[in-house]
């Protein structure tokens, strides 16, 4: 089952993160802009890549290829989850669980993602693109290591895992399945990750959107060839869904390296440069993105408890909960792409050093993002459960469409939230504030997202529509709490 990093009603994984000591900003030098308040009053060219007296078409910029790729990520997840949930509902909740697992190992690969993003980002908008070769290099080590090492765990713990989670036996099988054929991507999912990362992060977002559309063509031919059986193909059910998952990443994998090495973006790398690892680079890659890897693994955790609470509701309630999560990924991919772009346009600028470009342009991307958004959760109110309907077959379809309207209805409340803290935290990541990002990720989640969630669900009996509303008040504390974490601006001084 492909998907993308980050949903809305759990987690939004962006990019960046360092300390907020003004004072470790080292003396002007003849290498690079300081990052400072002073920076402001300087008139400064911005970086090449942004076009500071059409700023919101620089936005558009960044932001469209994201909006395609992320599309093409959520309609494959849609397809998936309509080839799986007509096997029946335990195939979908056992696959569904499979995937929290998934995003559960993701946190290393996410905490690479981050730190190579921020960095690049200011050493190309310093104009110093031979750094970015190198933090590009020494990601892709990490990367490798983490992923070759999840990809054991998901093989080995996989069973266990999903027991853990509360899935019912057969739920259980069918999850242990999927994990089994996904492990063996897990290295490659990460190397991809690593080098889309770096090179969105150098302001080519282009490339990554391509290789995402490819990539998400081949996983549909192959999942709906080997799931059903073709003439050429074996009916192998949720291994083929698992299957399809290697398969794919393999592909992105040979496509974002062929691409590396052709010479003709940003950055370029070889495969004899895989060896080349530089302790230094590896340590600020660490530094920054660390507490993001760290706010990836406390929310997994989370999430995994509160997808326990739903699953003791029973097995359709938890195919609803699986089936609408996929739906609503696609419903914030303009919020997603321009968390991205701000974080990019971010990074550049205080490179550059420009924070008043960063934050101009950090408010015109939320801007952006809530006008599309309420759009976006008025539709999900008025058709949620048709939407639904589209992607449910098997037994307990009726009940499994109408739970799942009524969680799209609840989730609209949530779409201005999201839009704030896609674009907010996407700036903050940008500039290395990833401390301050975990700090409100984890007191939001565990806080008022966990317990509302028990109590709502559990304790009131409203079910999973309840564990939904907590969910609606956890994006919205956030989305107030990353605004005023913005507006404090001493994200404008960090050192990354």
């Amino acid at each position: 089952m492909r998907r993308g990093f980050s949903c809305a009603v759990c987690h939004f994984p962006l990019w960046g993160g360092d300390c907020d000591n003004a004072s470790q900003l080292p003396p002007p030098s003849a290498k690079g802009p300081v990052v400072s308040t002073e920076a402001a009053e300087v008139t400064i060219a911005p970086p090449a890549l942004i076009d500071e007296k059409n700023l919101l078409g620089s936005i558009i910029r960044l932001s469209w290829p994201v909006v395609a790729q992320q599309i093409s990520f959520s309609m494959v997840q849609l397809v998936d989850t309509a080839l799986v949930g007509h096997l029946g509902d335990d195939s979908l909740a056992g696959v569904r669980l499979a995937g929290q697992i998934l995003w559960f190992s993701q946190a290393g690969i996410v905490a690479t993602g981050v730190g190579a993003t921020a960095i690049i980002a200011r050493t190309v908008g310093a104009g110093e693109l031979h750094k970015a070769s190198r933090v590009l290099q020494t990601s892709f080590v990490l990367a490798l290591a983490w992923g070759t090492l999840m990809g054991l765990m998901m093989w080995l713990l996989g069973p266990w895992w999903l027991g853990v989670l509360g899935a019912e036996p057969e739920a259980q099988a069918r999850g242990t399945e999927w994990l089994k054929a996904a492990a063996f991507g897990m290295p490659f999912l990460a190397l991809l990750y690593a080098a889309n990362s770096a090179q969105q992060g150098a302001g080519d977002t282009r490339t990554p959107m391509v290789i995402g559309v490819v990539i998400n063509i081949v996983n549909v031919i192959v999942a709906y060839s080997l799931i059903n059986g073709t003439w050429i193909a074996p009916k192998l059910d949720v291994w083929g869904s698992g299957i399809a998952f290697t398969v794919t990443e393999i592909a992105g994998f040979l496509l974002v390296f062929a691409v590396l090495m052709s010479g003709r973006r940003r950055l370029s790398w070889h495969p004899r440069e895989i060896r080349s690892f530089e302790p230094d680079v590896a340590r600020r890659i660490a530094n920054v993105g660390g507490p993001a890897g760290v706010e990836q693994l406390q929310f997994n955790i989370a999430f995994m408890i509160y997808t326990a609470i739903i699953a003791s509701l029973g097995t359709a309630e938890l195919a609803a909960h699986g089936v609408t999560l996929g739906i609503q990924s696609l419903t914030f991919n303009i919020g997603f792409a321009l968390g991205i772009a701000a974080t990019a346009l971010v990074g550049q600028s205080l490179g550059a050093g420009r924070p008043d470009l960063a934050e101009r342009s950090a408010y015109l991307a939320m801007k952006f993002s809530l006008a599309f958004m309420s759009v976006v959760a008025v539709l999900m109110m008025i058709f949620g459960t048709q939407i639904t309907g589209l992607f449910i077959g098997g037994q307990d379809a009726d009940k499994v469409t109408h739970i799942g309207g009524q969680l799209l209805f609840i989730f609209a409340f949530a779409m201005p939230g999201i839009a704030v803290s896609l674009s907010l935290g996407g700036a903050l990541r940008g500039a290395g504030d990833t401390r301050a990002v975990l700090f409100i990720m984890a007191g939001s989640t565990w806080i008022v997202r966990l317990v509302p969630a028990y109590l709502l669900a559990i304790t009131f009996g409203l079910g999973v529509p309840g564990a939904w509303m907590a969910a609606v008040l956890d994006i919205s504390v956030r989305a107030l709490l990353m605004t005023w974490r913005f507006r404090q601006g001493k994200w404008k001084h960090i050192r990354v």
